[in-house]
């Protein structure tokens, strides 16, 4: 029967992977020659640099590491507990509602947001364990179809290692095949423990993505799109943290206009194709919004980018719609 490897032999692992003695050691905020004394037994690491290189190694050397480190420190699990608070900070929302009303119409959308997004990651992944969080708007209704919401949009997110800090570069549609589509059709939160076993809910995962959960936003009744949450572990949208979700989603309406806001008549989503079928036309987004105005100028049409942005939006929207069959089975 062979013995378990040490912590130290799994570090020393861990660090040949090219480029993460690098990253691990910059996330921790000491030298690459440190981590290499720790992997060979040379030095012992203090608590909250202990507690750092768990928070940051790669997702799928975390359980085996923190097992190994068990057998040194027994109360490795409690340095790591979940510390997030079950309350927003009332500071918090008070720096909130006065940038809602010192910001101007045209920046009031990216400062809410990204104010918010900032604050969900940490209190809901305090231990930056690996978390993204969304803000998912609908797409405007279509006299096309019957003056329907027939697709939604990730506007802006944030994320915490494996996921990058910003997520809007990789930002898709979403349709009823999403779990944010099903949060915001059925108008409730919805939680998804285990992505890998879910077949109940629609839910195709993302990339790192093991649990996740959605909450729609909502104003008097009327509906512009969901917060949508996703992380690298099991389970890990406790009631708790729920809850938190629930009051974000709540506070994100801020970041919204009256006009933004539909009737939930309106969503009959659709399903939206593949992601693989979405970034060659996604990434084509900047050039035809300048071939937009450039093209109203030559007409002596007044547009500004604003407008142009959400008519190449709309544009993208019908031509996603239009994609062969295959680009639709997820």
């Amino acid at each position: 029967m062979g013995t378990s490897p040490t912590w130290q032999s799994i570090l020393q692992q861990v660090l040949k992977i090219p480029g993460e003695q690098q990253r691990i050691a910059v996330s921790i905020g000491l030298s690459q020659m440190t981590l290499t004394r720790w992997a060979k037994g040379e030095s012992n690491p203090q608590r909250p640099h202990l507690t750092r290189l768990v928070q940051v190694v790669q997702p799928s050397y975390r359980d085996e590491l923190l097992e190994a480190l068990e057998a040194n420190y027994s109360d490795i699990h409690s340095w790591l507990k979940d510390d997030s608070s079950e309350q927003i900070p009332s500071e918090f929302i008070t720096q909130l509602l006065s940038l809602r009303t010192t910001t101007t119409d045209a920046l009031r959308f990216w400062r809410i947001s990204d104010m918010i997004l900032k604050q969900v990651l940490a209190q809901l992944d305090p231990n930056q364990l690996g978390m993204a969080v969304t803000l998912v708007q609908c797409m405007p209704p279509s006299e096309k179809y019957g003056n329907k919401i027939r697709s939604m949009r990730e506007r802006a997110g944030r994320g915490t290692f494996p996921w990058t800090a910003d997520l809007e570069p990789i930002a898709l549609f979403l349709g009823m095949e999403s779990l944010a589509g099903y949060a915001t059709e059925s108008r409730r939160i919805v939680n998804v423990d285990d992505l890998t076993k879910e077949k109940l809910l629609p839910a195709y995962r993302t990339d790192f993505e093991v649990s996740a959960a959605s909450h729609p936003i909502l104003l008097g009744g009327r509906i512009a799109g969901c917060l949508a949450v996703s992380s690298t572990r099991i389970g890990y949208f406790t009631q708790q943290r729920q809850t938190l979700l629930v009051a974000f989603s709540n506070l994100a309406s801020l970041a919204f206009d009256k006009e933004e806001f539909y009737d939930p008549q309106q969503v009959e989503l659709r399903v939206m194709p593949k992601p693989e079928y979405q970034r060659p036309i996604l990434n084509e987004f900047r050039q035809r919004v300048s071939k937009m105005l450039t093209s109203a100028t030559h007409q002596r049409l007044r547009m500004n980018n604003t407008e142009a942005e959400q008519k190449v939006w709309l544009d993208i929207e019908e031509e996603l719609l239009s994609q062969p069959d295959e680009a639709y089975e997820h």
